[in-house]
């Protein structure tokens, strides 16, 4: 590893445990659902039942070898899902519960615990207040059991949200995130814009897709594509601008992905 690299590597390091201070410390662990609510132990107890009510075994083979064998799954598609936990996801949790919940569901092994965790947060979680305690929990989550259908929903959904409602602390955080260690926080840090539309902020998008041009990751190629790509049909000549300034650093995945729609 190069010095600057190792700088900047002890540099996010030391700002994540600036961040980590005075936080409240969710447990991971299965064993944590007997100390949380008990709103929150009932929640998690009927979505066992009637997920293993409603579970179709032979469907879920394709499904597992659609995510390439790394999750178990339940064989609910996301209609059918929705609609036997429609009721659960009305009830109301606080939003230290909320946490507790979420983590407990991604503990779990069927992948369908995580996307209702998912439902959950973009319905009742409020991304104006505790944004380190918020920001902390999403954090454990894009980092853990880490694939393309949950970061990337957390990443627009979730950290967007929070960074356009906490501006000045949610963009240190992405200037963090965008030289971290961990692939799956770069790509939250390219992504986290994707529903801003008009108040999307071109300057810091184009400096993060310029920082991670070239990398070799195909997950970061392809999120850097579709950023831009996204951009382009609010802001088609400034995207295209910057493309064809660009055009050397940029990837071949990166660049037709990002110029899809655009005239070139």
């Amino acid at each position: 590893m190069s010095k600057r690299k190792a700088a900047s590597t002890q540099g996010s390091k030391n700002k994540r445990k600036k961040l980590s201070l005075g936080l409240e410390q969710v447990d991971t662990s299965e064993s944590a659902l007997e100390c949380s609510s008990k709103e929150v132990t009932n929640l998690v107890k009927k979505l066992e039942r009637v997920f293993s009510k409603n579970a179709d075994r032979k469907r879920s083979v394709p499904m597992k070898k659609y995510m390439r064998d790394q999750f178990e799954l339940f064989g609910l598609y996301s209609p059918a899902r929705k609609s036997i936990t429609k009721e659960l996801l009305q009830q109301k949790l606080n939003s230290v519960e909320i946490r507790k919940l979420v983590v407990l569901l991604w503990a779990k092994p069927e992948r369908e615990f995580q996307y209702f965790a998912l439902d959950y947060l973009t319905k009742h979680l409020d991304v104006s207040n505790d944004f380190e305690a918020n920001v902390k929990c999403m954090e454990h989550l894009i980092t853990t059991k880490s694939w393309w259908d949950t970061v990337d929903a957390l990443a627009s959904k979730m950290i967007g949200q929070l960074v356009k409602q906490n501006p000045n602390e949610g963009k240190v955080l992405m200037k963090e995130w965008i030289d971290h260690e961990n692939m799956w926080l770069r790509r939250t840090a390219l992504l986290h814009q994707l529903s801003y539309k008009e108040e999307t902020d071109e300057e810091m998008l184009f400096e993060f897709c310029s920082k991670r041009a070239d990398e070799k990751e195909f997950f970061i190629r392809k999120a850097i594509g579709w950023a831009l790509r996204e951009h382009a049909w609010r802001s088609g000549a400034s995207v295209k601008k910057y493309l064809l300034k660009n055009k050397k650093t940029l990837s071949t995945l990166s660049f037709k992905e990002a110029s899809k729609h655009l005239k070139m």
